[in-house]
């Protein structure tokens, strides 16, 4: 009983990060349709976050909501309760999201690096789900995600852009209309650039050729070349920055390209290994405010993103997907990305956490008064 009584009060912890509507919310997304067994939006949470992030199957997780007392269901109960779940613990993520508000004062308000990574259904070694997260810089807390089958590309356009931020992506976002996107919202980028897909012109709109740009830099040199591209008509300024890579580094890019090559069956250009020689990156920020150095230093860090997914899949077990059935695949996802919300926010509350189970309340007494009375 006192084991209960303890899960109970580190669930009310857990409820005080959630969004203060849950029961309207479930009740609206049509979570909740009939109240036998699980008779609040609260249980209904626990129930699919014991599936997900506990890992339990079906039978495992009616199993603990008869023994944690939440009520008797059989495993299809389970099934349908999760089904139906799914909208819902996806609006949740979003709410929890946007909860915690957008930072201000700066020019460039937020640094949000953007990628996705594959999630396959059991038995399957292709893409089936893509997972696209946004991770915000300073804390290293996620921002934003979209969970899209097989037909969901990464691009800059299917993100909600905030006026100011400035947005990292790698190579597959380096194209016209997903960087014009981001502009023409207000926002900045900083992608990895691809001369294939993404041609840019002098900004008189005349055509360039990057390539010979790049080959005219030497060893440890950077260069910045004020450059455009035309999206829709439209010009846009932007600058194009790069640095030769030491012979060593190029030749770990070089295998690493032709890898991937013969992996994917497909024919290695002499384009595609003259790029491995350099770190080019395209931004539309001007010098004065991101000089090229501090541009080339920030791109490193979209490595954290990398991070990111690899917590996820190495203590959230992400990329085990264990579900067939698409509506149970996306209420397992959703959980998951919830768990690492949830786990973001409490980190972010650690100091309020304390052995002796209550927060201490500042004392006007100074610590010098206090040692004098131990005198």
């Amino acid at each position: 009983m006192e084991e209960r009584a303890l899960v109970q009060e580190e669930w009310r912890w857990v409820e005080g990060l959630l969004p203060d509507d849950l029961e309207r919310s479930a009740i609206d997304r049509l979570a909740i349709r009939r109240r036998r067994e699980i008779t609040c939006a609260s249980d209904l949470l626990r129930l699919v976050l014991a599936y997900a992030v506990c890992d339990f199957s079906l039978r495992q997780t009616a199993a603990w909501a008869s023994v944690i007392g939440l009520g008797q269901l059989s495993d299809v109960a389970v099934l349908k309760r999760l089904r139906g779940a799914a909208d819902w613990v996806g609006s949740l993520v979003v709410q929890c999201l946007q909860e915690r508000g957008v930072r201000t004062g700066a020019r460039v308000q937020r640094v949000r690096v953007v990628d996705a990574t594959v999630v396959s259904k059991p038995g399957s070694s292709g893409t089936d789900w893509r997972l696209h997260l946004g991770l915000d810089l300073a804390d290293q807390s996620i921002r934003s995600f979209e969970l899209t089958g097989v037909e969901g590309g990464e691009t800059f356009q299917r993100l909600t852009i905030e006026r100011g931020e400035l947005v990292l992506g790698d190579r597959c976002y380096s194209h016209g209309a997903a960087v014009a996107s981001v502009i023409e919202r207000g926002g900045h980028v900083l992608v990895r650039f691809a001369s294939h897909t993404f041609p840019l012109l002098t900004r008189a709109g005349a055509t360039v050729d990057t390539d010979a740009l790049l080959a005219t830099l030497g060893d440890g040199e950077i260069g910045d070349w004020p450059l455009a591209f035309r999206s829709r008509k439209v010009l846009h300024r932007v600058r194009l920055i790069a640095v030769r890579k030491s012979t060593a580094a190029a030749e770990q890019e070089r295998k690493r390209v032709r890898h991937e090559a013969i992996k994917k069956g497909r024919p290695l250009s002499a384009r595609s290994l003259a790029g491995t020689k350099f770190i080019a990156i395209v931004t539309d920020l001007e010098a004065t405010l991101l000089p090229a150095v501090d541009a080339l230093e920030l791109y490193r860090l979209r490595w954290q993103v990398e991070i990111a997914f690899k917590r996820l899949k190495s203590l959230l077990d992400l990329d085990r997907l264990r579900a067939r059935d698409p509506a149970l695949a996306r209420c397992y996802l959703y959980a998951k990305l919830l768990a690492a919300v949830l786990i973001d926010d409490l980190c972010q509350r650690l100091p309020a956490f304390s052995p002796w189970g209550y927060p201490l309340v500042p004392s006007p007494r100074q610590p010098l008064a206090i040692a004098a009375t131990l005198d």
